[in-house]
């Protein structure tokens, strides 16, 4: 009979925020333990699972995020310590010589050639060069994963699509967004943004909704509703009246009746690994307008309109036909069908799955010998860091 196998998981990004990263590991840690032993290294801000044991563990070096060169000894002797087959992490931290599996999110600053010479992004680099087998959230990301790393086999190189909660994100009754409506003095349409909305080099997009809106047609009593993002938000005519524009901290319940009482989810990225607030949406019934590129075409499918993100004349269209009855029964039903294509417990078991097979080879000495001429770089880069 097979052991039972030990995963290492490194919470860090809980220490740098609470948005999409962290709410994967949410969502799929309490799966990945009813396969596996998980232990996990708390820096801090790490949720509480039942059945995970939760080790405090802050920088080695104080203050500095991502982990350095040293820290990888010190992940090391817990994984020693712990006696873990395999170690993951939230965001690109790794140990010396225990095989890692890497999930990965996104390829933004390679896509945007961002500085890559900053040290969040070489160690990025480090990580993905170390991880024996990579799980990619959706196929984009997998294909510019190899664009911009052809050393990494393709066939060890897996997707896993995020996933929703379906008790939480579901058409809500009227009576439901109703009174969430009347808490958020919403008394006329209103159009949702969810997240950022400008972001590094302004790839969240959010300008064009405002640019689109602002020659269109006066409308009476419309609101653009945005959930978290940026706190300040701008400034909207549309003809000779301003629009309100407003920004809300909402909870998960109160995101799912905002989604199902919207006119539309405008989410005109230009990027993303998968595009979450397009599937809640979907779930809800909400009609998405959406762009075409990178991963929400992937995750739209045929149950959202699509739009350059690039021409406001096309966007304009889109505010357009979204209004159209016919257009909005269509999305209904599509919209919730396509989301349940997009389960938590499904990216936890190809994880889970991935993690069982890649500690097998461990054992029958697969990885030995890369993992050991690792370790002897890591190390001397380590001496060398400062």
């Amino acid at each position: 009979m097979n052991k039972r196998t030990r995963l290492l998981v490194d919470g860090v990004f809980f220490q740098r925020a609470q948005t999409g990263i962290a709410r994967v590991w949410r969502s799929i840690l309490p799966d990945l333990a009813k396969r596996m032993d998980v232990i996990l290294l708390n820096r801090g801000n790490c949720p509480v699972f039942e059945g995970i044991e939760s080790i405090p563990f802050p920088s080695v070096v104080a203050g500095t995020i991502p982990p350095t060169a040293a820290e990888s000894g010190a992940i090391e002797a817990l994984c020693q310590h712990y006696k873990a087959d395999i170690f993951a992490s939230t965001y690109y931290s790794l140990p010396l010589k225990t095989p890692a599996l890497q999930v990965v999110y996104d390829m933004i600053p390679e896509v945007l050639d961002f500085d890559l010479s900053a040290r969040d992004w070489q160690e990025k680099e480090a990580a993905l060069l170390y991880g024996r087998g990579h799980v990619c959230i959706s196929d984009n990301t997998r294909d510019d994963l190899l664009r911009f790393y052809p050393e990494l086999h393709p066939d060890r190189v897996t997707v896993a699509h995020c996933g929703i909660e379906p008790d939480v994100f579901f058409p809500r009754p009227a009576q439901e967004v109703a009174d969430f409506r009347q808490r958020h003095n919403l008394t006329g349409p209103y159009l949702f943004m969810v997240g950022s909305r400008v972001q590094a080099q302004g790839y969240k997009n959010g300008a064009h909704l405002i640019d689109a809106l602002a020659g269109m047609e006066r409308r009476d009593n419309l609101t653009v509703l945005c959930a978290g993002g940026e706190e300040e938000v701008p400034t909207l005519r549309m003809g000779s009246r301003r629009v309100s524009v407003r920004r809300v901290d909402l909870s998960d319940d109160d995101l799912a009746r905002a989604y199902s009482g919207a006119e539309a989810l405008a989410y005109p990225s230009l990027y993303e690994g998968f595009g979450m607030p397009v599937a809640e949406a979907m779930a809800c019934g909400c009609p998405v307008i959406t762009t075409n590129h990178g991963s929400l075409a992937e995750v739209a499918g045929d149950a959202a309109v699509l739009v350059s993100g690039r021409n406001v004349e096309e966007m304009r269209e889109a505010l357009r036909l979204v209004r159209e009855p016919e257009t909005r029964a269509r999305l209904a039903i599509a919209g919730p069908e396509r989301a349940s294509a997009f389960r938590w417990h499904i990216m936890a078991d190809h994880i889970a799955d991935r993690a069982i097979g890649l500690a097998e080879e461990a054992r029958a000495g697969h990885h030995k010998a890369f993992l050991s001429r690792w370790a002897d770089l890591r190390r001397l880069q380590a001496d060398v860091d400062f």
